[in-house]
């Protein structure tokens, strides 16, 4: 008994020290009409107001969360979250928000680097296809792999690579190019010819590469460090294939007559305009879009990359397409890796590569939930799928079928009625006759979509930092609408009030102090009290200018001068120094003796509406705001907890 008062005790004592130590991000700080919102939301946009190296006091801070907070309460219940355009901008940025936590982050991290090494280098490569369709049988692929050997054994013994290629392969561009694909660098070729060529050291010759369009024979005859891209401008002067000799040797003639223009001084922009055959880059002095090695053919782009120097050009160059000059216009080097991310992410999503990343993703979360196949339901499957099946021309027999579950994770599962639904309305999508193979991919692509939509409905609540951004965000699209009809709307729209406004304020809106005078400087560090003597005797003459300039100014020098004009406060030190009353002061400017005839002063007075505005419509959304906060105080209820907020006080001061 003694034992256990001691520990009662101990566990009393300790009581407050327990609750302290739970999260307090999960606690309630502040409801507002109903709505209660957690202390981790509020530390989060605390800190995100927060100015490196500034601080910014936390009770000052929550009056204004807690403003915007009744904003947001007013906009729900006017029913701003109910619209149509609301849900459908919501739902985009929570499927973009998304995408960040339904994939491998570090197998996409490993991809991008690894594009990233690849384009900065290119790669000048040939090739010979030999084309075999992806659902061909057994035998034809025996077929074309033989005759592909038989082709790179040629080459190895040493015939000419373009020989071959225009003797064997079913490229059809191999008539033009003899097989020769030219420099080109990552995502330019379909990516299992591209791993093949980037792993060939110069001069090598690949094994088949097998791709959708059959197999090839690849020779890396160069690496280069990548050029960049490039912005060039183009004369052309069009000989398509086909041409006879007669049009193609006028088209050459123009270009070389065109060349002497421009040996001469003619301009290049102006020339272009009138006579390149590329109407598309004529119409703009013959500017074509930035380009890098492989997005353009091959001898143009090499004749573009050999310009140094900005605004040089080409000699006549000869493409396929005709004749052209090129002159450049700019280049830019490789970016850095960051520079690149988003240009290379955007093309992993477009590629195979993005199936990589997502695979990896979709066996992370068959750990994490369980994953498992009903063996029984699946070896059902195998037995009882045909190629009518498979070719979607028959559906399963649900009288023979088990009534059991095919997979299950998490509390997640799909029975064999569903699956073979999915299969019968999915239709014929795998190639194959073969039912253990149709039966695993469609198990994976189903399972795959199954896993990753459970996985995005419970974002919310796996990561509070998806949840925290899914609220900000919803609640700063119903702050943007709802001020837009009781501040922004009616800055622009309600002229009468702006008025009013400006007319009840417009003292806030002064002009400057200002005089109209004339400043007398003499020239003269030690003449001080000769220009007083001399002001002071000819003041009250009607000539004074003329009497102080005759006197000062002889032998047509300018000892003395005289200035006329308008002064404003502020806008001269020297000339603000002097008591601004009218008749005349002494000063120095410049640092000669000086005297100002002050002849009027311009009191302050109010700005006409138009010069000021702008600072009107910033004193009135003011203005608005504080009468709607008010108004928002009265119609909704507000609760702080002050024991978590002194939780929080004690958290941030810690941190």
């Amino acid at each position: 008994m003694k034992i256990r008062s001691i520990l009662f005790i101990v566990l009393m004592l300790l009581m407050p020290v327990i609750c302290l130590a739970q999260d307090v991000n999960n606690k309630v700080l502040v409801t507002v009409n109903g709505s209660k919102i957690q202390a981790g939301e509020f530390i989060r946009m605390y800190k995100k107001s927060v100015d490196p190296g500034k601080s910014l006091d936390i009770d000052s801070y929550l009056q204004q969360f807690i403003a915007f907070k009744l904003k947001v309460a007013d906009a729900l219940s006017e029913g701003y979250d109910t619209t149509k355009a609301f849900r459908s901008e919501l739902n985009g940025y929570r499927n973009q928000l998304a995408q960040i936590y339904l994939t491998d982050t570090h197998t996409k991290e490993r991809l991008l680097q690894k594009a990233y090494q690849r384009s900065l280098t290119e790669i000048d490569a040939w090739h010979i296809l030999v084309a075999l369709p992806q659902e061909a049988s057994p035998e034809d692929t025996l077929k074309a792999w033989q005759k592909v050997i038989d082709i790179r054994e040629r080459i190895i013994k040493g015939e000419p690579f373009e020989s071959v290629a225009r003797g064997t392969s079913d490229d059809k561009s191999v008539k033009i190019n003899g097989g020769n694909l030219g420099y080109f660098s990552v995502f330019q070729m379909i990516m299992p010819f591209e791993d093949a060529a980037y792993s060939l050291k110069k001069g090598a010759v690949s094994m088949p590469v097998r791709t959708p369009f059959g197999y090839h024979i690849i020779k890396v005859t160069d690496k280069r460090p990548a050029m960049g891209r490039i912005k060039v401008a183009h004369i052309m002067k069009a000989v398509p294939p086909g041409t006879d000799e007669k049009q193609a040797k006028l088209a050459e003639e123009e270009i070389n007559n065109i060349y002497k223009l421009l040996q001469q001084g003619a301009s290049f922009t102006e020339l272009a305009k009138k006579y390149s055959d590329h109407k598309e880059s004529a119409v703009k002095g013959g500017e074509l879009d930035w380009f890098g090695a492989g997005e353009i053919i091959s001898n143009f782009s090499e004749a573009a990359f050999g310009l140094t120097d900005t605004g040089k050009y080409t000699r006549p160059v000869h493409t396929i397409f005709g004749w052209h000059i090129i002159k450049l216009l700019d280049k830019k080097a490789p970016g850095t890796f960051e520079e690149s991310r988003s240009f290379l992410e955007s093309k992993i999503n477009q590629s195979y590569l993005n199936s990589i990343s997502k695979k990896s993703f979709v066996e992370k979360l068959k750990k994490e939930y369980n994953f498992q196949i009903n063996h029984d339901a699946y070896d059902w499957f195998v037995r009882n799928t045909d190629t009518l099946i498979i070719q979607g021309l028959k559906r399963y027999d649900r009288a023979l079928m088990p009534d059991v579950n095919l997979y299950s994770f998490a509390n997640q599962t799909i029975t064999t009625n569903e699956f073979a639904n999915y299969i019968e309305k999915r239709g014929s999508m795998v190639i194959t006759k073969d039912s253990s193979v149709f039966i695993n991919s469609s198990i994976e692509t189903r399972a795959s979509d199954h896993l990753i939509s459970y996985e995005n409905s419970i974002l919310e609540n796996k990561y509070p930092e998806f949840r925290y951004l899914m609220n900000e965000f919803h609640d700063g699209m119903l702050l943007f609408e709802i001020s837009g009809k009781n501040i922004w709307n009616r800055i622009s729209n309600d002229s009468s009030g702006l008025h009013q406004y400006y007319e009840e304020h417009k003292n806030s809106w002064l002009s400057r102090k200002g005089i109209e005078a004339k400043i007398y400087t003499l020239k003269s560090s030690d003449g001080e009290q000769l220009l007083s003597s001399a002001f002071n005797k000819y003041s009250q003459k009607s000539d004074l200018d003329e009497l102080l300039l005759k006197k000062f100014n002889k032998k047509n020098d300018t000892l003395l001068t005289i200035k006329e004009g308008t002064w404003f406060k502020g806008d001269n030190p020297e000339i603000d120094k002097p008591e601004w009353i009218a008749g005349s002061h002494s000063f120095s400017r410049n640092g000669f003796p000086s005297i100002i005839l002050i002849k009027k002063v311009l009191e302050p007075v109010p700005l006409k509406f138009d010069d000021v505005m702008g600072e009107v419509m910033t004193g009135y959304q003011e203005f608005l705001e504080n009468e709607w906060n008010r108004q928002l105080n009265k119609k909704y209820s507000v609760k702080i907890d002050n024991m978590v907020f002194d939780e929080v006080k004690k958290k941030m001061k810690d941190e």
